[in-house]
């Protein structure tokens, strides 16, 4: 690791930074301009919608931290406000407090709690298992906290940690940098904009699920084609949830591991313990029936369709076309006898 390496991430940190948000689709600012007397979401002035200069969109959630652009997030707010507050969240937004009811303000509040149902890296590690209401409590913890970006790079001895100087006043981002300096003895790089930190490989697993804890908002900027190291699972950080319904599907999905997963060569170490072995079997029990279903569900479209084929109902097979879907049921086929493999492994030392 050179000082240039750190230097050329610096700048990358500061051009995504600042980089301008999504364009605002038409639709949702003809939609809020369409509003009965239109006020401003934050002091309740009057807007004149005429005057294009004297108002804009504020969103509750910030883009730049995982909020969406849609209606639900896109608030009409006077000049004054809209230029007061930047890109602050709301809940960093101190001077709104002294100027609005405490009624009004929680009304904000609890719209910025739904919106964040929508919005990005809802990452937890309270387990693939865990229950509805054991994931909805933390994450709703985590959302009366102000969030904040952390951005990490991979280099060739370890990581880079770094998020903007100008924001440093914020208490979690002093408490993410003691954690970093003091805890995991991260070394902390030098530079006029950026708090950075060079954070070693073996603790920098630990270190990002605390900065997560710390309501921080991870964001990777190693380049795609970075050759030390795997790629797989580098969107893990990241997890939708649009409605509360797919918050209670999460367990169906793939745990979220915050990136690197465990690359080649490394050994795993699994729990002995009885409730671990018996949640390991339950995990790969279910990825087994998963593949499965993908595989049977594959190969019966497939014999539809030759059917149909046969038939003349549809149109015949193109060049090679049929040898391509045969290839993917194929793969499926392999994907669910490795599952299984697992499986049997499992259970056999068992007996």
């Amino acid at each position: 690791m050179t000082t240039s390496n750190f230097q050329a991430f610096v700048q990358r940190l500061l051009e995504k930074h600042r980089a301008r948000a999504a364009d605002t689709p038409r639709w949702a600012l003809d939609l809020l301009r369409r509003q009965d007397n239109p006020t401003c979401a934050f002091c309740c002035s009057p807007i004149d919608v005429s005057r294009r200069q004297s108002w804009g969109l504020s969103p509750l959630v910030p883009f730049n931290q995982g909020g969406p652009v849609e209606p639900s997030n896109l608030r009409m707010a006077c000049k004054a406000c809209a230029v007061e507050r930047g890109a602050r969240d709301l809940l960093a937004w101190e001077e709104l407090a002294e100027r609005v009811p405490a009624d009004h303000l929680e009304a904000l509040k609890e719209a910025r709690m739904g919106v964040l149902q929508r919005s990005d890296n809802h990452l937890t590690s309270v387990g693939r298992y865990a229950k509805d209401g054991t994931v909805l409590n933390l994450l709703h913890e985590r959302w009366k906290h102000p969030r904040f970006l952390v951005y990490v790079e991979r280099h060739e001895n370890g990581w880079f940690v770094g998020w903007p100087v100008g924001q440093r006043t914020q208490t979690t981002r002093n408490e993410a940098a003691a954690l970093l300096r003091h805890v995991h003895h991260g070394r902390w790089m030098e530079h006029g904009e950026v708090v950075g930190f060079d954070v070693s490989e073996d603790v920098f697993q630990a270190a990002v699920w605390q900065l997560i804890e710390h309501h921080a908002l991870v964001i990777d900027l190693s380049p795609d084609d970075a050759t030390h190291g795997e790629r797989t699972g580098q969107d893990s950080w990241k997890a939708r949830y649009p409605t509360l319904r797919q918050v209670r599907q999460r367990r169906n999905g793939a745990h979220e591991t915050p990136w690197p997963l465990a690359g080649n060569g490394h050994i795993r170490s699994y729990s002995d313990k009885a409730g671990s072995v018996r949640m390991r079997e339950k995990r790969r029990a279910s990825r087994e029936a998963e593949t499965k279903a993908r595989w049977l569900e594959a190969r019966h479209r497939l014999e539809h369709r030759d059917a149909a084929v046969e038939a003349g109902q549809v149109r015949p097979w193109l060049p090679g076309e049929r040898a391509a879907l045969q290839a993917d049921v194929d793969d499926l086929a392999q994907a669910w006898l490795k599952a299984r493999a697992r499986v049997k492994s499992e259970i056999i030392p068992a007996l």
